[in-house]
C-alpha cells in the first residue's frame, strides 16, 4: 500500500480505537483478563471441574460449589466489555475526544452501575418475578449505554436499527414502562437473550482459542505453509491464500480483521507472482470472508444459529461442510482460471523456507484436529475449544527450536497424551506404560532439563492423576486446557529464553485480546437482543413471516431475492452476527412460512424437532449475511484489500463479487436440495448418497462454467458469444436439473476440443 492516503483512510475505516496511557491501557488489560477468569471460573463452570477433582482425592470445598445465574454472568461480563469500549473508542474520531474523558467516564460508570444493578437484583427477581418502579430506571439507562457502546464500537446503523424496533415495541405495548422494562433488561429477552447468552458461553472460548493460536504463530505456521506448498505453482500465492483462510476459519465474525492479518502476506507476494493489484486485492477478502463459513471452527452467527434452531453445533458444522467446500472450490475455480488467462508462472522454490520444515512442524496442526474430533464427537463447543487450547499450548512449547530437545520424541509424548485425553476413565494401565517408556526414551536419549520437558511432564502427570481418579472425559478435557494455561506461565515465568519468554507473554496476552476482540461481538449480540425483544413482546416474531409471505404473494422465488437483497443491504453497516440475527428473526420466518407445508421442508431434521424448512431459511440469511462484506458499494473487506493492493477499489470488488459467485448463487442451490446440508438425510442408502454426490459435482460444474465464462478462459482467450452462453447456461444449470447441466458440459466439452483452435482474444 504506497499512497499514504490509503493507510490514512483505511484505519480510519477499520479503526476505530484510540491510543490510551499506559495507566489506562493497564486498565483496559484487567478489564479483559477478568473477563477471561470470570467465563472460567463460572460460566465454563472451572469451579465445579476443580470441586469434582479435589473430592475425588477426599478434598471437599463446599466453596468451590457456589454458582451464579447465566444472566448475572452475562451481566458481569457485559460490565467489563462497556469498561473497554468506553476506554478504547471515543465518543468521536475527532482530536477533541483524542483523550479519555468525563463523558467517558460517565458512560462507564453508568455501565458498571446498570451491570452491577442486574447482577445484585436477578435472584430475587428470579425468585418471585416482582418489579419494582426504580427497575425502569435502570433498564433505560442500560438501554442507553449498550447502544452508545455499539454505536462506538460497530457504528450507527445497527442502534438505529435496535432504536426502530424499540419505539414499536413501546408504542405497541401502550407505553407500559413496566413490561418494557422487565422484558428488555431484567427477563431473558432483550439485552440478556440467546445472542449474548450464546456468546457468554460458547464463543468467547473459540475467541480466546483464536487469539491463542494468533498470538503463538499457529495461523501464520498455516499461511506460511501453504505458501510454501503452492508458491512454485502457477498461482501459488493466490492458491495458499485461499487454502490457507479456508483452514483457519474465524470466530471474530470480522473478515476485515481477517484481511489485515493474513492480507499483508499473501497480498504483496500474489503481486510479485504477477498478479494485477486489482485482482491481488480481491482474491483475499474473498478467501477471508470464507473463514466464517468453513467448519469446524465457523463464525460466531453459526454458534446463534445452533441455539436458535436447537441443533448441537456438532450438527451445524456438519450441515455446513458441502457448502463451504462449494464455496473454496468456487474461489480456486476462479483463480486458477485468472492464473491461467494471465500467463503466471510460479516464484522460485528459494523465495520461501523449505517444504520440509513445515511437514517436520506439521503436529503443529494438532489442536485443529483435536477440536474437530471433539465436536464431531459430540463434546460441548466450549469444552472442545478449551481442551484444543491446551493442547495448542503444548505442541507450542514442543515446536520451539530454541530449546533443546528429541523433537521426535516430544511430539510422540504429546499424540500420547493427547490420545489418553479422549480415552477417558479406565485406561490407567495404558497411561502408566506409556509413563514408563517416555521415561525410558528421554533417559535413553540423554534428556536436557529445559521447558519442553518440564511443559510436557506438568501435562503428562496431570492426565495420569486425573485417569487414576476417575475423571470423566469431559472434565478431563476441559481441566487439562484450563490449566495448561497455568502450566504454560509457570515454565514461562522460569525460562532464561526468548521462546520460552515469548511463550509466557503469549499465554497472558492472550487473554487479554480475547476481551478486546469479544467487545464488538458481545455489544452487537446485546443490541441485536434488544431486537429480538421488541419482537417477542409485540408478537411480531409469529406474524412477521405471513406478512412478509403475503407481501410477495407467496412467490418463493420473489420472497429469497427480497431476503438476499434486504441481508446483503443490511450487512452494508451491521456486523455478521448481529445482520443474521436480525434476518433470522425477520426474514427466516418468511421464508419458512412458505415452504412449510412442502417435502421434504414439512419433515423434520432426523433426531431433532426442528424443521428442515427453518434450517434452509436460516442457512440463507446466514450465508448472504457475511457477503455483505464483500459486497458493493460498501464491501468493507475488499475496501482493505484494495488499499493493502494498492489497486482500484470498484475494480477489486466487483472481482472479489465474480470469485465469490459459489456464496451468491450456493444459498438458492441448498435451499432447493437440502440434501446438500447431510443432516437432514433421513436414511442413508445407494440413492440418497448418489443424488447427494450427483448435487455436489453438477454444483462444481456449474461453478467451472461459470470461472470459465466470466474469467473468458479455457484453452485460450475465448470470444464472447461463448463466454455469454456459457455464463447464462451456468446460471441456468443451478436449478441442477440434469438436462440443463448435461447441456452445460457438452459446451463445455464443445469449447474445450475446437474451442482452442476458435479462440479469439477477449
Amino acid at each position: 500500500m504506497e499512497n499514504p492516503r490509503d493507510i490514512e483512510k483505511l484505519e480510519e475505516v477499520i479503526s476505530r480505537t484510540r491510543e490510551l496511557s499506559p495507566s489506562l491501557e493497564k486498565v483496559v488489560k484487567v478489564a479483559a483478563v477478568l473477563i477471561g477468569i470470570y467465563e472460567i471460573l463460572f460460566i465454563f463452570n472451572f469451579n465445579g471441574a476443580l470441586y469434582d477433582m479435589l473430592s475425588r482425592l477426599g478434598i471437599r470445598l463446599q466453596f468451590l460449589l457456589y454458582t451464579l445465574q447465566d444472566q448475572q454472568g452475562e451481566a458481569f461480563v457485559l460490565a467489563m466489555i462497556l469498561i473497554i469500549a468506553f476506554m478504547l473508542y471515543p465518543f468521536r474520531r475527532s482530536k477533541r475526544f483524542k483523550n479519555v474523558g468525563l463523558l467517558d467516564y460517565t458512560f462507564i460508570f453508568l455501565g458498571l452501575l446498570t451491570m452491577f444493578y442486574l447482577f445484585f437484583r436477578y435472584p430475587s427477581y428470579a425468585e418471585n418475578a416482582t418489579v419494582y418502579p426504580r427497575d425502569i430506571f435502570f433498564a433505560i439507562l442500560a438501554i442507553i449505554v449498550v447502544l452508545e457502546g455499539t454505536r462506538r464500537v460497530i457504528g450507527w446503523v445497527l442502534p438505529v436499527v435496535v432504536l426502530v424496533f424499540l419505539g414499536y415495541a413501546i408504542w405497541n405495548t401502550g407505553f407500559n414502562w413496566m413490561m418494557f422494562s422487565e422484558h428488555m433488561y431484567l427477563a431473558s429477552e432483550g439485552i440478556f437473550a440467546t445472542p449474548l447468552f450464546v456468546m457468554t458461553i460458547y464463543v468467547f472460548a473459540f475467541i480466546f482459542f483464536g487469539a491463542f493460536l494468533l498470538k503463538i504463530g499457529i495461523s501464520d505456521y498455516i499461511t506460511e505453509f501453504m505458501i510454501s506448498l503452492f508458491g512454485s505453482r502457477p498461482g501459488g500465492p493466490a492458491k495458499a491464500a485461499v487454502i490457507a483462510s479456508g483452514l483457519m476459519g474465524t470466530v471474530s465474525g470480522s473478515s476485515v480483521a481477517n484481511v489485515l492479518t493474513t492480507g499483508t502476506f499473501t497480498i504483496p507476494l500474489m503481486k510479485r507472482a504477477g498478479y494485477p493489484p486489482e485482482i491481488a486485492g480481491a482474491v483475499e477478502p474473498v478467501a477471508s470472508t470464507g473463514g466464517q463459513l468453513m467448519p469446524p471452527i465457523m463464525g460466531a452467527a453459526a454458534f446463534i444459529m445452533a441455539e436458535f434452531l436447537g441443533i448441537p453445533y456438532n450438527k451445524i458444522i456438519i450441515a455446513a461442510a458441502i457448502p463451504a467446500l462449494v464455496y473454496y472450490s468456487g474461489v480456486y475455480l476462479f483463480i486458477d482460471r485468472e492464473t491461467k488467462r494471465l500467463g503466471l508462472r510460479g516464484m522460485p522454490r528459494e523465495h520461501f523456507k523449505p517444504l520440509g520444515y513445515f511437514i517436520r512442524k506439521s503436529y503443529i496442526l494438532l489442536p485443529i484436529v483435536v477440536i474437530t474430533v471433539a465436536l464431531v464427537w459430540g463434546i460441548p463447543a466450549h469444552i472442545s475449544a478449551i481442551s484444543s487450547l491446551g493442547i495448542a499450548i503444548w505442541v507450542a512449547w514442543v515446536s520451539k527450536d530454541e530449546i533443546a530437545g528429541n523433537e521426535a520424541l516430544y511430539v510422540a509424548t504429546v499424540l500420547i497424551g493427547t490420545t489418553l485425553m479422549f480415552l477417558g476413565y479406565g485406561w490407567g494401565g495404558l497411561v502408566a506404560l506409556s509413563l514408563i517408556l517416555i521415561a525410558l526414551a528421554l533417559v535413553r536419549k540423554g534428556v536436557a532439563f529445559n521447558e519442553k520437558l518440564y511443559i510436557s511432564l506438568l501435562f503428562l502427570l496431570f492426565i495420569a492423576l486425573n485417569q487414576a481418579i476417575g475423571m470423566n472425559k469431559e472434565n478431563l478435557l476441559f481441566m487439562t486446557g484450563i490449566f495448561g494455561i497455568v502450566f504454560s506461565l509457570i515454565v514461562g515465568a522460569i525460562s532464561k529464553t526468548s521462546d520460552g519468554k515469548m511463550m509466557y507473554s503469549a499465554t497472558y496476552e492472550s487473554m487479554i485480546e480475547a476481551g478486546k476482540t469479544s467487545t464488538a461481538v458481545m455489544l452487537a449480540a446485546a443490541s441485536a437482543g434488544l431486537i429480538q425483544g421488541s419482537l417477542t413482546i409485540t408478537g411480531l416474531a409469529n406474524s412477521l413471516g405471513y406478512r412478509l409471505a403475503g407481501l410477495t404473494g407467496g412467490n418463493l422465488w420473489l420472497l429469497l431475492v427480497v431476503t438476499m437483497i434486504f441481508s446483503l443491504i443490511l450487512g452494508m453497516g451491521v456486523p455478521t452476527t448481529a445482520n443474521y440475527i436480525i434476518t433470522s428473526l425477520v426474514m427466516a420466518p418468511a421464508i419458512y412460512q412458505a415452504v412449510s407445508s412442502l417435502v421434504p421442508y414439512s419433515q423434520p431434521v432426523p433426531g431433532f424437532g426442528t424443521v428442515i424448512a427453518l434450517l434452509a431459511a436460516h442457512f440463507f440469511v446466514f450465508y448472504f449475511g457475511i457477503l455483505a462484506d464483500i459486497t458493493p458499494p460498501v464491501a468493507l473487506a475488499s475496501y482493505a484489500g484494495s488499499a493493502l493492493a494498492g489497486g482500484d477499489f470498484w475494480k477489486t470488488a466487483l472481482n472479489a463479487v465474480r470469485y465469490a459467485v459459489a456464496g451468491y448463487i450456493g444459498p438458492y442451490i441448498y435451499f432447493t436440495h437440502p440434501e446438500m446440508f447431510l443432516i437432514t438425510v433421513k436414511h442413508w442408502n445407494l440413492y440418497t448418497a448418489g443424488a447427494v454426490l450427483y448435487d455436489l459435482g453438477a454444483t462444481i460444474l456449474v461453478l467451472y462454467m461459470l470461472s470459465v465464462g466470466f474469467t473468458g478462459w479455457l484453452r485460450g482467450h475465448l470470444n464472447k458469444v461463448y463466454r455469454i452462453a456459457l455464463i447464462v447456461t451456468g446460471l441456468a444449470a443451478a436449478t441442477l436439473n440434469v438436462a440443463i447441466v448435461g447441456f452445460g458440459l457438452v459446451l463445455l466439452l464443445t469449447g474445450y476440443f475446437i474451442g482452442g483452435r476458435q479462440a479469439s482474444p477477449a
